[in-house]
């Protein structure tokens, strides 16, 4: 029987770093038949160095919906989904609705249960978040919180009345990793692009680490490895490693993300694809 702090710490990872599998800080990741959890890969380590993946304008489809088993080292915590539910309009503007959540399963309720759901409204063709929203259950912590990006006046628009300045384009927690599924991928070489969370703007860095196969639940895939890096200090400090292997054709689709923290390995790796249309 897991003890109560680790099952606590668990179901606080799950909540905090599954649900925002994208968000920057250092989190989730899940074991393969072909990469070893304490092994990491680092760029150079990988094959495809020099290669250029193009750009994918659109990698996914209006009803995408991928499920991720979460694990706390050979136990499973819970699971999580990232979703695209809808294609509409939010303030006028054209948006795709970006949806993820996470659950804790039975066994982790008993100790801390989570409900987490956070969404984006990503402007469809200027691939930059409108508005971003957490609805968050873990344990008894409770949070409803959003975010409206006025880019007129260039700032974020947070639910207390309180606004902070953003650079143009900005991408939020969830919208980050979607818009990183849209660009050239040069292998060995990084993608920078801005991001705000907290309150506060900072620049991201994904590098693109080489190619790996690697087998989950819902399949084997060819696919590049990437990590996301925040370049700034205080609450972005970044304090571990975050890999995640999206496939390598044009739909970019996560299908593992891993990381070690100080208690054990946490896991996320894909279960079941649905491809949307």
């Amino acid at each position: 029987m897991i003890g109560t702090k680790r099952a606590w710490f668990a179901g606080w990872l799950l909540g905090t770093l599954a649900l925002l599998l994208v968000a920057v800080t250092p989190a989730p990741g899940a074991d393969s038949d072909t990469t070893d959890i304490d092994e990491l890969p680092t760029p150079g380590t990988l094959p495809g160095s020099g290669e250029v993946l193009p750009a994918v304008s659109v990698p996914f489809k209006r009803g995408e919906s991928l499920r991720f088993s979460v694990q706390y080292g050979i136990i499973k915590a819970g699971s999580a989904w990232l979703e695209v539910p809808n294609i509409g309009t939010y303030d006028g503007h054209p948006v795709y609705t970006l949806l993820a959540r996470a659950e804790s399963n039975g066994f982790f309720s008993n100790f801390y249960k989570v409900r987490n759901r956070i969404e984006s409204y990503w402007d469809s063709s200027g691939h930059f978040s409108r508005r971003y929203t957490e609805k968050r259950r873990e344990g008894k912590y409770k949070v409803d919180s959003e975010i409206r990006f006025d880019y007129e006046k260039q700032e974020a628009v947070y639910k207390d009345g309180r606004t902070f300045p953003i650079p143009p384009g900005v991408q939020d927690a969830l919208s980050s990793f979607y818009f990183a599924r849209t660009q050239a991928l040069p292998v060995g070489g990084s993608v920078l692009f801005d991001y705000h969370a907290s309150r506060k703007s900072a620049p991201m860095e994904i590098r693109v680490i080489g190619r790996e196969k690697i087998k989950t639940p819902a399949g084997e895939f060819n696919c590049i490895a990437i990590e996301p890096i925040l370049k700034a200090g205080g609450i972005f400090k970044n304090k571990g490693r975050l890999v995640i292997w999206l496939t390598d054709d044009e739909r970019r689709m996560p299908v593992l993300m891993k990381s070690k923290v100080a208690i054990g390995s946490i896991s996320v790796v894909l279960t079941e694809v649905k491809t949307g249309a």
